[in-house]
């Protein structure tokens, strides 16, 4: 990622702070042959991304998030449900207490789903604080199948794309011939922790990285295009609540 991660710090001043703003939020946590900070990659490079064109300043990204089934996992660093639903909330207070109306937290990680929601509802209904938190792969059920022609998962090739798209150096750090090990978690099976770091959504005990340049970069173009179908919409609609 070419910005520089304190972007935020130097575009705004005491005299101009923004009233909307993106936040990415991720997690550290085991993803297979993948960056243990690939939630986070994705989560910024979304924002980042998009901020622009809708007129916000990003926040500093929150890197730690609840970490529950890799948490077993060498590598996985996590808050606490109660800790991170209060950093959220803390966070939230003090951008209300400087003039932000709106706030978006674009989310990277699906542990932090359900204590964002929790965190974000409290937050605005104690503030009049305008939120919403946007879990990026789930706007896009199709987009693996047609771009990629399978659904991976957890630590996947849709991760992977975002790794590439913010660093492309890394695209030739994985062997794309070989056969990682994975895990299909099943349903009334819960294991702590996961058997392996690589979940897969679909059936299957291994998965390969063998995609190109080209078709990882149509997928992240595929998830923007939805979050920004989805951003559009949300402010819209606030701007006349």
């Amino acid at each position: 990622m070419n910005s520089p991660a304190n972007l935020w710090q130097l575009k705004s001043t005491y005299e101009r702070f923004s009233e909307r703003v993106f936040w990415p939020v991720g997690t550290v946590e085991a993803h297979g042959p993948l960056p243990v900070g690939t939630d986070n990659v994705s989560a910024e490079y979304i924002a980042r991304k998009l901020a622009p064109e809708f007129e916000a300043d990003v926040l500093p990204l929150l890197p730690f998030g609840v970490n529950r089934s890799l948490a077993g996992h060498r590598g996985s660093l996590g808050l606490s449900p109660e800790t991170f639903k209060a950093v959220v909330y803390d966070v939230g207070i003090s951008l209300a207490r400087n003039g932000v109306r709106e706030l978006v937290v674009i989310n990277g990680h699906g542990g932090n789903t359900s204590h964002l929601k929790e965190a974000l509802y409290r937050l605005h209904l104690n503030t009049g604080l305008k939120v919403a938190s946007v879990d990026w792969w789930v706007l896009v059920p199709d987009l693996s199948k047609e771009v990629l022609g399978e659904l991976q998962g957890h630590a996947g090739a849709e991760e992977w794309a975002f790794v590439v798209a913010a660093y492309p150096q890394m695209y030739d750090t994985l062997n794309r011939e070989r056969d990682y090990p994975a895990y299909h978690p099943r349903p009334g099976v819960s294991a702590y922790p996961a058997p392996r770091s690589i979940l897969l959504y679909e059936e299957g005990r291994t998965n390969r990285y063998a995609f190109s340049r080209e078709q990882l970069e149509r997928y992240v173009e595929g998830v923007l295009e939805a979050v920004r179908g989805l951003l559009k919409e949300i402010l819209e609609g606030w701007a006349e609540v």
